[in-house]
């Protein structure tokens, strides 16, 4: 085996081996203090099942429940919050919110999405106004580049301009011009803890002021903003449980 082909081969194993680990990874997710774990990609896979959560970023600060293809998959989802994963089967997923209550059959939003097996979505429930809402079906990547984290920005603020989002004391912006219902994909960063500040795009006023947060390696923060009248926000973290060494 000549020198070329040989370093050809030991990179792509080394691309495997890394994807393995990767998939083999149990997740835990931490919000406002609460942790829920998931199980790994390859063994959701090997199910046939997908994964989906729920984060219920508007809805008047009203509980939700969401349902998959009729039946109910969360029930009594806080604003503000978001769920564990919990495992389906189906590949075309047909989700609803409805109100809790079972003498208000009203569907407040509702999406259909193709899953694929050992995948991880989150679904947001985001208000259009204060009688619409809108569900938003995202694919996760929660695995952060080896040494680094991860963060993105949901805009779930109706009514709110396009934001850019800029780390305290530095004049790049970490995101640019992140328009309403717009996930601002992954971004992979080295490990640190910083500020942020949101504001209107190309504008030099500071809507929202986030404090401090430690972004740790193998991390992945999610911010969701929200408030119809003014700026707020809340966070989850998706850390990688690697597998356990098989003896």
């Amino acid at each position: 085996m000549n020198t070329t082909i040989r370093l050809l081969c030991t990179g792509v194993l080394a691309v495997s081996a890394i994807a393995c680990k990767k998939d083999d990874a149990a997740i835990k997710t931490t919000s406002d203090g609460e942790t829920n774990a998931s199980a790994s990609a390859d063994s959701a896979s090997a199910r046939g099942n997908a994964m989906v959560r729920i984060v219920n970023a508007g809805n008047a600060g009203k509980d939700i429940v969401i349902q998959l293809d009729g039946a109910t998959l969360f029930e009594g989802v806080a604003a503000s919050s978001v769920t564990d994963y919990r495992e389906v089967a189906a590949n075309l997923a047909r989700f609803a919110a409805r109100s809790p209550s079972a003498s208000d059959t009203t569907v407040l939003a509702q999406n259909d999405q193709v899953l694929m097996d050992g995948n991880r979505y989150t679904v947001f429930l985001i208000s259009e106004d204060l009688s619409r809402s809108t569900l938003r079906i995202v694919k996760d990547e929660v695995i952060p580049d080896s040494g680094k984290a991860r963060i993105r920005v949901l805009h779930a603020a109706p009514g709110g301009p396009e934001l850019d989002i800029s780390i305290t004391g530095q004049k790049d912006k970490l995101f640019s011009g992140v328009n309403f219902k717009s996930e601002a994909g992954y971004k992979d960063i080295d490990p640190a803890k910083l500020a942020l500040e949101v504001r209107a795009k190309d504008e030099t006023k500071v809507l929202l002021r986030i404090p401090a947060m430690e972004l740790k390696a193998g991390t992945a923060t999610t911010i969701v903003l929200t408030g119809a009248t003014k700026l707020a926000y809340f966070t989850f973290t998706d850390t990688m449980v690697p597998a356990a060494p098989k003896m």
